[in-house]
């Protein structure tokens, strides 16, 4: 039983942390109000149902190919370099309401 209580504790403490696309979703609630970042929420739930299926059906060994893990990478990076110049150009541009 100490050992379930344990996994409980490990689960909630790797999902406390904030991550990129819970900030990405606070952003968009802090702009575009609660209907927006709800539907940005019910798209990363969608996204992560899609991982977990592609990795059930052992999508997992298509990613220890070099040139897969090279395209993944570029593209992580593009993904992040563009939200943090996004993030950066549109301080400014909150309107209060």
């Amino acid at each position: 039983m100490n050992s379930i209580v344990a996994y409980i504790f490990l689960g909630v403490s790797l999902a406390a942390p904030i991550g990129p696309v819970n900030a990405a979703q606070l952003d968009t609630g802090i702009k575009n109000r609660f209907f927006h970042a709800w539907i940005f929420g019910i798209g990363a739930l969608t996204a992560d149902v899609l991982y977990m299926i592609m990795v059930y059906f052992g999508i997992g060994q298509i990613i220890e190919f070099p040139l897969v893990k090279i395209i993944l990478w570029s593209f992580g990076c593009f993904v992040l370099t563009y939200t943090g110049i996004e993030g950066l150009l549109s301080l400014h541009k909150i309107e209060l309401v």
